[in-house]
């Protein structure tokens, strides 16, 4: 099966989570004028009470051609990934449920300055690097047992445009 990668955009993204970015959002000043802060722009859901963590993740470059046999899910939390160094990388997903329903796969590439928040349940792949090691920003939730992991029916090749 081939999967074609999209540039990703928020309207785009929107059945699966939040894209994160300043470009289009509202911001105020704080420390004197001197900063502009861009307030609130993702909703980190966390349903069982467990800490809110923010760790970094060092995540190595997929091999070409890259091929995916897995997606996971988290169903007790929200999970965000934010490149630290102006890297892009590749984001796949299917819509929530029990289990993958491979007809809403989709595949996109951020622009190096946006990141993504996955909604609570939503099925995407596990974090990778894609031209580059990269450091990424993540948050999500603290604690075990909030990854579910199932394998796609067939091997999925990504197709950059």
């Amino acid at each position: 099966m081939e999967l074609k990668v999209s540039r990703l955009t928020s309207e785009a993204f929107s059945p699966y989570g939040e894209v994160i970015k300043v470009e289009g959002n509202d911001f105020f000043h704080i420390n004197d004028g001197q900063t502009e802060r861009y307030h609130d722009l993702i909703d980190i859901e966390i349903i069982d009470g467990k800490p809110v963590l923010m760790s970094i993740n060092r995540s190595q470059p997929a091999p070409l051609p890259i091929q995916i046999s897995v997606l996971e899910k988290h169903p007790l939390g929200s999970q965000a990934f934010m490149p630290l160094k102006g890297e892009a990388f590749v984001v796949i997903v299917a819509e929530a449920g029990e289990h993958i329903r491979t007809e809403t796969l989709k595949a996109f590439i951020t622009n190096g300055s946006e990141g993504v928040n996955y909604r609570r349940g939503v099925w995407h792949h596990p974090l990778f690097a894609y031209q580059t090691v990269t450091d990424f920003l993540t948050i999500d939730r603290g604690g075990t047992d909030n990854c579910l992991v199932e394998e796609l029916p067939e091997l999925c090749t990504l197709v950059f445009e």
